[in-house]
């Protein structure tokens, strides 16, 4: 019985580099397809009808603070405000602060409400 030698054959670098590449466009298709399905499931949760409730309940309570705290502002003012705030403030500190503001000024007031002709 003859044994066939087996000899090793060797790769260019340019063979090497052509696997390497695809091994690339491989992996990064893989969690291109694994961030959309990730993203589907986010916009699936996001459209729920309690998280829908949540943020329309979240827009009230941002109408009546925002009543209350600027009763003669319209759209534009805010938009401006936001502005101004952002160039000159830390949005951690702006965070904290309209969370108090919301909690103080948001809430829905209990009880009946007297006609205002």
């Amino acid at each position: 019985m003859e044994k066939s030698k087996k000899t090793r054959v060797r790769r260019t670098a340019e063979q090497r580099l052509a696997d390497l590449e695809k091994k690339h466009a491989e992996i990064v298709e893989r969690q291109r397809a694994a961030i959309a399905k990730i993203e589907e499931e986010k916009k699936r949760l996001t459209q729920t009808p309690s998280v829908r409730k949540d943020k329309i309940d979240q827009e009230k309570r941002f109408a009546r603070a925002a009543n209350v705290l600027a009763p003669e502002w319209d759209y534009r003012h805010f938009i401006a405000a936001v502005e101004i705030a952002l160039n000159q403030s830390d949005a951690s500190v702006l965070a904290e602060r309209g969370e108090a503001l919301l909690e103080e000024h948001g809430k829905a007031r209990r009880g009946r409400r007297p006609k205002n002709g």
